[in-house]
């Protein structure tokens, strides 16, 4: 009945969690609990917000999930990423005053329940990211008609969102929007794969890992940038490119794309492989240093963790080198 007796289930989710990762339960089953879980939270604070509205619902909405608990691998307790959709109205002033307040009480209770608020504001209590369903269409077309360094992160952002509450027809008339946007205009898959290989490789030319070479984390390995989202990003474009929707885990889109494109078979179940133990990797780094895992040290690392580390790098060069050919971006570097 509160947001408090929320935080409470999901540090027992965190422990559960914690025992699973201790008796190497498959990581596919820990992200669907955990994720199953978080959306149960979530629809809590959303009903808990509604109740507490003076004003009556004016339209229907739907909340998204966005960011890695949009693809549902959001482990440990990082911080919210969230949008909201509304029916287009005539008094849409109104309305969307009504929506923002709303998402800012959702928002506080999620963050008394331990997520913590987006330091960048993508939530759904900022007014760009609550917007009626033509709003939205119009941004996700400019954003693919004009693409550009920011707008290429907000489609990386934004085009991962999962429906945890309200009206799915919304979400289906947003998600058929981009796809005609893209047909309409092909190139955005190559700017977006030339985004996807923004990322450097995980290790140097002596097949050292590459770390940080200044600022906080010196010396660290950023496990999230170099190895993690490297997989994510290629799996998100390979999927738009084939049109499907409704697909946001990576690991399940590269499961489709097996369906999709057998001839790849060995490239994409190494994939899924490699996703597997650096989301494991980074989870038990996370629990272990009460933090969100991402920077590694490297050199407290035992010689085995080092050697299966490094055996995720492969399937990351692979699948970066397969982006590259297969939309054609060493014309556009």
């Amino acid at each position: 009945t509160s947001a408090n007796q929320l935080k409470t289930i999901r540090q027992k989710a965190q422990g559960l969690m914690s025992n699973y990762i201790e008796q190497h339960i498959p990581i596919s089953f820990i992200t669907n609990i955990i994720s199953a879980i978080n959306d149960a939270i979530t629809k809590r604070c959303i009903e808990l917000s509604l109740d507490e509205m003076n004003e009556k619902l004016p339209t229907s909405f739907a909340w998204l999930a966005i960011g890695s608990q949009g693809r549902k691998e959001q482990l440990l307790l990082t911080d919210q990423d969230n949008a909201l959709v509304y029916e287009d109205v005539q008094n849409d002033t109104e309305v969307k005053s009504y929506f923002v307040k709303l998402s800012k009480a959702i928002n506080t209770k999620l963050e008394v329940v331990g997520f913590e608020l987006c330091p960048a504001e993508m939530m759904a209590s900022n007014p760009k990211w609550c917007l009626s369903v033509s709003q939205w269409k119009a941004q996700f077309k400019n954003w693919i008609t004009h693409p550009d360094e920011d707008k290429m992160m907000l489609c990386n952002i934004f085009f991962d969102y999962d429906m945890v509450y309200g009206n799915h027809q919304l979400v289906d008339d947003m998600s058929n929007s981009i796809f005609k946007a893209i047909d309409g205009y092909e190139i955005f898959l190559n700017f977006m794969g030339r985004n996807a290989l923004k990322n450097p490789p995980p290790l140097s030319f002596f097949r050292n890992f590459l770390v940080e070479d200044s600022g906080e984390h010196k010396d660290q390995f950023d496990i999230k940038a170099r190895a993690i989202m490297p997989l994510v990003d290629a799996a998100r474009l390979l999927i738009l490119s084939h049109e499907i929707k409704d697909i946001n885990s990576t690991m399940k889109r590269y499961e489709k794309l097996i369906d999709l494109e057998p001839q790849n078979k060995d490239l994409y179940e190494s994939c899924i492989n490699a996703f597997r133990i650096l989301l494991r990797f980074r989870t038990q780094h996370g629990l272990k240093h009460k933090d969100s895992g991402r920077f590694i040290d490297v050199k407290s690392l035992s010689k085995s963790d080092r050697l299966k580390l490094k055996g995720c790098f492969k399937p990351v060069k692979d699948i970066q080198e397969l982006v590259q050919i297969r939309f054609k971006l060493s014309q556009l570097m």
